[in-house]
This record gives C-alpha cells, sequence and structure tokens, in this order.
C-alpha cells in the first residue's frame, strides 16, 4: 500500500484540477472553435434550424461531460446521424422529430442500464486503427477545399458522395474553378503559425501554455480578413467564408430559439420507429468514438461503456427537450481535444460553456472567424489523426489485421462512416472465424517415436470441424495418438461425434488411441481438482494400489497429460500435516524429478536423490520414518538409463568424496562382470545400462537387509520395496516385478 501512495500523488498531481486546467483550458477552446461550424454544418445537412446544432453542442458540454466516464470524449451533433435525421425531420416535421430524440434518450439509458455497452469490446482494434485513420484522412481532404476558398459545402460533411453530386475526390478538382486569393492566403498563413506554435523557439515561452497554436493561428487569420477589409478589399472574405453564427442581442431572446417536442404525436409509430433508430446509430457512434479516444488517450484510461451510454441518454433527452438535434460522442472534436494537450473532462465542460457564452455574448466577433483559417486547423488535426505510419505498423501486425484495417480506411473514405465500418468488420469478422479455424487444437508430433498428441482448446466450435476430422483421416498407421481434452470448457457436438467415430478407424489403423478427459459435448462440467491425500484415504490404500498410482501417472507423463492440480491451494491444503503414500528414491540426474516422472503434487511422495540411487545410513532413517511414522505404502528405488554415476562407477572413477560413493556402487559392477544380471536386463544390452538395473536390484536388497523395521512391515503386508529403471529417451518407468 505504501508503494501505491507515490502513484497515486502522481495520479493526483498530474490530474488534479490546477495542474490540469493549464491543459484543459486551451484545449477546450480549441474544440470550443472547432465544434462551432462543424454544431452549424451538421444541423444544415440534418434540415434542421441551426440553433438546435448548437444547443445540441452545448448539452453535449456542459451535461454530457459530467455524467461521463470518459476523460476526454466530446460529445456534440453527429454527421453520421444527419441523413437519418434530415429524412425524419422531412417525413415527420421538426418537434415531432424531437419527440423521437427524447425517446431515443430514454432507450440509450435503458441499453446502458441493462449492459449493453459491452458491444464495444467487440470492436476489433484493427478496425479502429482503421476508423481513426480513415476519419484522419477525411478530414484533410474535406478540408482542403476550404483552405483554397470553396466553401460550398458544410462543415463536418463525413460522406464520399456530398448533396451537390461530387464526391471527396472530384470536388478536389472541382474546387480548382472557384480558388479565392484571399483564403489561400490567410490558410497558408494559419498553418505557418501552427507550425512556428510548435517550434523550441516559441514552446519556451510560458504563454504558449495558455494560448494554444490553434487559437492563435485562427487569430491569424482574423486578423488578416480584417486587414484585407481595410486595404485590400478584392482579397477579403465575407459571408459563407465565415463562420456564420445566429445572433442574439440579449440572453432572454435565446429562448425564442428553443423549440419543444410535440407530445401530441406520443401514440404515432413512427416517432419510436425513428427513436429507436436514432438510439441504435448514436449508441453505435458514440461506443466506436469510445473505444478510439480511449486507444488516443496517452495514459490509456478506459471509458466505462455502460455509463457512457446512460450519459449520452440524458444529453439526448436534454437535447430533445430543449430543441436540439441528436447528440453523440463523436471522433473529430474528441481528436482535437486530445491532438490539443486535453487531459481530463474539464476540458469537454469549458468547450460547452464557451458554446454557450459565445452564443450570448459575443455571436458577431465569432462570425468574423474565416473557414479557411480553420480549415488549416482542421488539416493539421487530421493529419495527426491520420498517421500514415500506422500502415506500417498494422502491416507488421500480420495480414489478418492489416487487410481489416486497409478495408476500414478505404471503406471510410470512399462511403460514409458506418458503411466503413461495416465494412471493416464483416472483413474483420471473416479473418477472425479464419483464425479461429486454426485455434481448436494444437498438433504436437514426436517423428522418431510416432507420437501425435492432439490438445484440444478451451473452445472447440463447429468451426473447427473440417481441420480436426483432416487431421484425425492423415495420422499414419501403427502410431501413437493422444487427444486431450483436459483444458476444454466447451466442445461442440460434431467435433465430439468426430473423435468419437474415430476410436473405429483407430482400431483399423493399428493406432494406440488414448483420449483423455473427453467428458461430452456442448459446455463441459469443470474437472474435479486432485487434492493431497489425507490420513485416513494413505491408510486405506494398499502397496498394489499405490504402485498402479505411480503407474498411471508415469503414462500420463509420457503421453504429456496432467491430472488438474492446483499447486498454490496444495500448499495451503498442506500446511497442517502431510500424508505421502510412497518414499522414491533417484538419483540426483536433474532428468529424473520423481514428482514429474509420476505426474504427482504436493504433499503426495517422499522423494530422496542422491548419485547412483544408492542406499546408506541416512537414507534408511528416512525410510523409516516415511513408513512407520508417516504412513507411506511403498519404497521405490528408481534408477535410470545413461546414469553418469553408473558409468563413473564402470570406469572406476577416483574424485575426493565421490570415489567412497562410486564405492557402493562396485558390487553392482562386479555382479555383472561375473555374469549376473537384473531380472529385467537384456543379455545383448549394454554394460552402463546392466549395471544400472543391477544396482537397482542390489539397494532394494540392502534395504531389507540393513533394515529389520522394513523388512518386518514388507513381510507383514504393510508396506512392499520395489525397484524401477526410467528411460530418459522416452520417458517410461519400468517395474521390477
Amino acid at each position: 500500500m505504501l508503494e501505491d501512495q507515490p502513484l497515486m500523488s502522481e495520479r493526483k498531481h498530474r490530474f488534479g484540477f490546477n495542474a490540469s486546467l493549464r491543459y484543459d483550458f486551451p484545449a477546450g477552446v480549441v474544440v470550443f472553435l472547432v465544434a462551432v461550424p462543424l454544431s452549424l454544418g451538421i444541423a444544415l445537412a440534418s434540415g434542421a434550424p441551426l440553433f438546435s446544432g448548437l444547443i445540441a453542442g452545448i448539452i453535449g458540454g456542459l451535461v454530457v461531460s459530467g455524467l461521463s466516464g470518459s476523460s476526454l470524449g466530446i460529445s456534440g451533433p453527429a454527421a453520421g446521424i444527419a441523413i437519418i435525421a434530415h429524412a425524419a425531420i422531412q417525413s415527420l416535421g421538426f418537434e415531432a422529430f424531437l419527440l423521437s430524440v427524447v425517446i431515443a434518450g430514454f432507450i440509450q439509458v435503458i441499453m446502458g442500464r441493462v449492459g449493453a455497452g459491452i458491444v464495444g469490446y467487440y470492436f476489433p482494434s484493427a478496425v479502429i486503427s482503421g476508423m481513426l485513420t480513415g476519419i484522419g484522412i477525411i478530414i484533410f481532404l474535406k478540408q482542403i477545399p476550404h483552405a483554397f476558398g470553396y466553401d460550398v459545402d458544410y462543415e463536418g460533411d463525413i460522406f464520399f458522395t456530398q448533396s451537390d453530386q461530387f464526391t471527396t475526390t472530384s470536388e478536389l478538382i472541382h474546387m480548382l474553378d472557384f480558388i479565392s486569393p484571399g483564403a489561400v492566403i490567410i490558410s497558408l498563413a494559419s498553418l505557418a503559425i501552427l507550425l512556428l506554435w510548435e517550434s523550441p523557439f516559441i514552446k519556451r515561452y510560458r504563454f504558449t501554455q495558455w494560448i494554444h497554436g490553434a487559437l492563435a493561428a485562427i487569430l491569424t487569420g482574423v486578423a488578416f480578413n480584417q486587414l484585407f477589409l481595410r486595404w485590400f478589399p478584392e482579397l477579403a472574405l465575407s459571408g459563407n467564408h465565415l463562420v456564420s453564427l445566429p445572433e442574439v442581442d440579449r440572453a432572454v431572446e435565446l429562448i425564442a430559439y428553443l423549440t419543444l417536442p410535440d407530445f401530441s404525436q406520443i401514440t404515432n409509430p413512427s416517432v419510436y420507429t425513428t427513436g429507436f433508430t436514432l438510439a441504435m446509430v448514436a449508441s453505435l457512434e458514440t461506443l466506436l468514438c469510445v473505444k478510439a479516444v480511449d486507444k488516443l488517450d496517452p495514459y490509456k484510461r478506459v471509458t466505462p461503456n455502460n455509463r457512457e451510454l446512460k450519459a449520452q441518454g440524458i444529453g439526448n433527452i436534454c437535447s430533445g427537450l430543449l430543441g436540439g438535434i441528436p447528440i453523440a460522442q463523436v471522433i473529430v472534436r474528441s481528436s482535437a481535444n486530445i491532438l490539443s494537450g486535453g487531459r481530463t473532462k474539464a476540458s469537454a465542460f469549458i468547450h460547452g460553456a464557451l458554446l454557450l457564452t459565445a452564443v450570448i455574448s459575443i455571436p458577431g466577433l465569432l462570425n468574423t472567424i474565416p473557414l479557411a483559417s480553420l480549415a488549416a486547423v482542421l488539416l493539421v488535426i487530421g493529419y495527426q489523426m491520420a498517421d500514415l505510419r500506422r500502415f506500417i505498423t498494422m502491416y507488421r501486425t500480420g495480414i489478418y489485421h492489416f487487410i481489416p484495417f486497409a478495408a476500414t480506411v478505404f471503406g471510410l473514405i470512399f462511403t460514409d462512416m458506418l458503411t466503413g465500418i461495416a465494412i471493416g468488420m464483416s472483413i474483420a469478422l471473416f479473418f477472425i472465424l479464419l483464425e479461429n479455424l486454426k485455434v481448436g487444437f494444437y498438433l504436437h508430433q514426436e517423428q522418431k517415436a510416432n507420437k501425435n498428441f492432439i490438445t484440444l482448446s478451451e473452445h472447440v466450435s463447429f468451426l473447427n470441424k473440417a481441420n480436426i476430422l483432416q487431421l484425425l483421416d492423415q495420422l499414419p498407421e501403427n502410431s501413437e495418438v493422444v487427444i486431450d481434452a483436459t483444458g476444454s470448457k466447451y466442445i461442440d457436438f460434431d467435433v465430439y461425434e468426430i473423435i468419437q467415430n474415430f476410436k473405429i478407424e483407430a482400431e483399423r489403423k493399428n493406432i494406440h488411441l488414448v483420449i483423455e478427459n473427453l467428458r461430452g459435448y456442448g459446455v463441459l462440467e469443470p474437472l474435479q481438482r486432485i487434492h493431497p491425500l489425507d490420513k485416513e484415504s494413505q491408510q486405506s490404500l494398499t502397496p498394489e494400489n499405490v504402485l498402479e498410482i505411480l503407474k498411471a501417472g508415469n503414462q500420463r507423463f509420457v503421453y504429456n497429460l496432467k491430472a488438474n492440480r492446483n499447486l498454490l491451494e496444495q500448499v495451503n491444503e498442506t500446511v497442517e500435516g502431510q500424508f505421502p503414500f510412497a518414499i522414491i528414491l533417484s538419483c540426483i540426474d536433474s532428468r529424473t524429478s520423481a514428482e514429474l516422472i509420476f505426474d504427482q503434487g504436493l504433499g503426495d511422495i517422499f522423494s530422496v536423490r542422491v548419485a547412483g540411487n544408492i542406499v546408506n545410513d541416512d537414507i534408511l532413517g528416512s525410510m523409516e520414518f516415511a513408513c512407520k511414522l508417516a504412513g507411506s505404502k511403498l519404497i521405490v528405488v528408481l534408477g535410470h538409463s545413461h546414469c553418469g554415476a553408473i558409468k563413473g562407477a564402470c570406469a572406476d572413477a577416483k574424485l575426493d568424496h565421490l570415489t567412497g560413493l562410486l564405492d557402493k556402487i562396485r558390487p553392482a559392477v562386479d555382479s555383472v562382470k561375473n555374469g549376473r544380471l537384473a531380472r529385467i536386463s537384456k543379455p545383448d544390452g549394454s554394460l552402463v545400462e546392466q549395471v544400472a538395473e543391477r544396482n537397482v536390484e542390489i539397494m532394494v536388497e540392502q534395504i531389507k537387509q540393513q533394515s529389520p523395521l522394513l523388512n518386518a512391515m514388507t513381510n507383514s503386508g504393510e508396506i512392499g520395496i520395489i525397484g524401477a529403471m526410467y528411460n530418459i529417451e522416452n520417458g517410461k518407468v519400468s517395474f521390477f516385478e
């Protein structure tokens, strides 16, 4: 907890009101300047009064920002809803349409309450990256005509085919007939200020922390146009080349611009249909924007989607009641906020407050802003959003991510936002399905041993059917095949049926088939975990039972299977005591860990390790403790192939204390050289292997001879003493009968 305090202190310092205001205020100003023409333009495209766009923007800033959990998202009129709004206003009338907006808000609140925001977590990252890049390119392309003084199309237009039947690309040629020299000069001057503001020469001055480059660029544009009006009237911009904010003389006159919904249409089914459509589209745009904003957030904060839906719903209720068009979280303004240095939701509130203040107090002043100057700001924002390096980054992630990314980018550019996203999502879904074909199982083959290990994944769906069927059909005759469903939580019936049918095919091909934990189909019951023995369970075992447990564990090891254990849980379960069922004397060789070879957990076996698995008084004492006092039922002397200690004894090696240890193996060397082999030894086997096997046999005999206690327990049937050999080449343990 103490370690977390500096981090918490740092976060408070970084995001506290005083610390963040110098970042949030300039960002809020930039978003405000961008929001004014966008709100007016989207209202115009919706066929609504211009003031309704400003109302929506004000509510998005003042109301939604306080309710939202998004630190950097900006809410306001959304271009993607403009076409739906235009058609609805034409058919219902504006007042009835406002009622639909209110209904849409209530639907969004309900969606947030029932958890519909979870949909937002399923948007692929490639599509979100494509959306950011595509919107950035669209902003850049759409602002070029405004930078040249061609301002016929409304601000905020993101559609490829425009209302004047020109397209985004054809407009770049068409604008050449309408170039305004004054607009070009203003846009170039504004761009120069933006670039200069980012230079180290200017950034060292403190005033740049409060006056953002975008504000400086717009003020420069206003100054240039005022100079043109005075000295070069032929270059001056006027009319639709400037921001056109409706002017209100007094605050009380603002009420006249507010329009109430037509509640008499409450029984009109078309109102509800429109409301549902608006709710779905606004929610989708919001969730997409939330995902994109979180991706751009330099502090990687995560927005709660359900809270955002409820905030947007309340915003739409307020907007509809006051005469505003629908609201959603919008990517252009949100990106402007992030790229302008915004840190908290204060910047969103500031932009809303400035919108309200401007509408009441200074509409005439705002109407002196040239659109060419705003175009320069949006050109820079679009360029930064597009970040063409993202193409290289996505290409390096692989084709399955790059193609949906590229499809989203080009879909957005050549259609519209929702269609482009739909194209990207469809292609992303196709590649997700394609990838899923390969992840239903994992195949490991041991060519030398002719073994095939097939591990089924957590979710094995119908999509994996063809690949699994093809794999099983190609398995060679006379091989060993292990199908492990231990980790599976869901198996489709078709896949289950294929595996069941393969049993017959395996018998025909003479395939030794092992199927582990295939416990049905559909959603599978979780496997029961294996727990350490308690005293009662330990005492109920016989030496023969323990031997079967060890054999089964070794078979699991050989087939790369594991019993379902939670070792940390077993740590807690064995705190009060231990009741191991066997003690295993093995070599110190790093490849012969008894717990692994026999697939046992904590508290299951005593493990004694010494080079050459030899017996001495200390080891005998350990065995006597294990069997007489701790209740173990079986003693196993485990030798292994290619043993270094056996090789040393055969070569009569001498090395300090090791010499005495190897002398204990000499009886086995002499016995083999005199022609006496262990019962499991092959007459044509190598000397080292024969000695290792005979050494195990001798150690078993020595345990009985040197420990009367253990010998008596063996004779009474309380315990068993047995030898075994571990083959380091295939993992199998062969027990001496």
